[in-house]
This record gives structure tokens, C-alpha cells and sequence, in this order.
């Protein structure tokens, strides 16, 4: 159930960051950057887990 939740958020994530209405959005560099980040974290989690 893990994988399933893991990918998920990651699959939520990458949609909204690689979206062409990530502008319309208004979020700031830093928040944007943080995303980023945690998506960054959840995709090393999953290699780690689960490759």
C-alpha cells in the first residue's frame, strides 16, 4: 500500500511542477522550489524502496 500512496504523490506532484498552468497557480520561486524539492525526496525514496 506504501508504493501505491508513494507513487501517487509523486505522480500528483511532477503533474502540477511540469504543468503549463503552473503560472496561473502564482506560486512564488521559493515555493515552486520547495515542490521541487520534495519531489526530489519522494522520487530517491522510492528508488530506494522499491528498485
Amino acid at each position: 500500500m506504501k508504493k501505491l500512496q508513494l507513487l501517487e504523490q509523486i505522480d500528483k506532484l511532477s503533474s502540477l511542477l511540469h504543468s503549463d498552468d503552473l503560472q496561473e497557480f502564482n506560486f512564488s520561486a521559493g515555493t515552486i522550489s520547495e515542490m521541487r524539492m520534495k519531489l526530489d525526496m519522494l522520487s530517491e525514496e522510492y528508488i530506494e524502496c522499491y528498485c
